[in-house]
C-alpha cells in the first residue's frame, strides 16, 4: 500500500540548499514555490527517481507549529545508495569536505559521509 516514503527537511533557506543539492550532488529542481519576498519557502530536488524536499524555516513552523524552533537543528541523516561508489566519491571528495571518510562498515558496506550546508549528515553508501 505504501508507494513512497520523502523527507522534507526544514532549511533556512531554500534557494542556498537546492543550490548545494545541485552543484554538489547533481540533483535537479522538479518544483519550488516562492514567497511573498521572492525567495522560495519549498522546492523539490530529485536524482535518479529518488526525491527530497526542502521548506523555509518560518513557513514550515508556520505549517506545523510544533516545529517552531528558532534555527534549524539538523537531527535526522540522510542515508542514500549509489551505484558507482568509486566515482561518485571521487567526484565529491574534490568538491565537499567530507565529514567521514570512505569505511566499510561493521554490515560490510562500503560509506563516506557529508555535511549539506543546513547541518544534515548525509551518508552516501555503494549499492548492493
Amino acid at each position: 500500500m505504501l508507494k513512497s516514503v520523502t523527507a522534507n527537511l526544514m532549511v533556512e533557506s531554500v534557494d542556498d540548499t537546492l543550490a548545494f543539492y545541485k552543484t554538489a550532488l547533481g540533483f535537479v529542481e522538479v518544483a519550488s514555490v516562492p514567497g511573498a519576498n521572492g525567495s522560495l519557502q519549498f522546492a523539490i530536488a530529485a536524482m535518479d527517481g529518488q526525491q527530497l524536499m526542502f521548506q523555509e524555516r518560518g513557513n514550515l513552523c508556520e505549517e506545523y507549529p510544533i516545529l517552531m524552533t528558532d534555527k534549524v537543528k539538523p537531527s535526522v541523516s540522510i542515508y542514500m545508495t549509489v551505484d558507482n561508489f568509486e566515482g561518485f566519491y571521487a567526484e565529491i571528495q574534490s568538491r565537499i569536505k567530507l565529514l567521514k571518510e570512505e569505511h566499510k562498515t561493521f554490515y560490510g558496506t562500503r560509506e563516506f559521509a557529508i555535511q549539506d550546508n543546513n547541518g544534515y549528515v548525509l551518508t552516501i553508501a555503494e549499492s548492493n
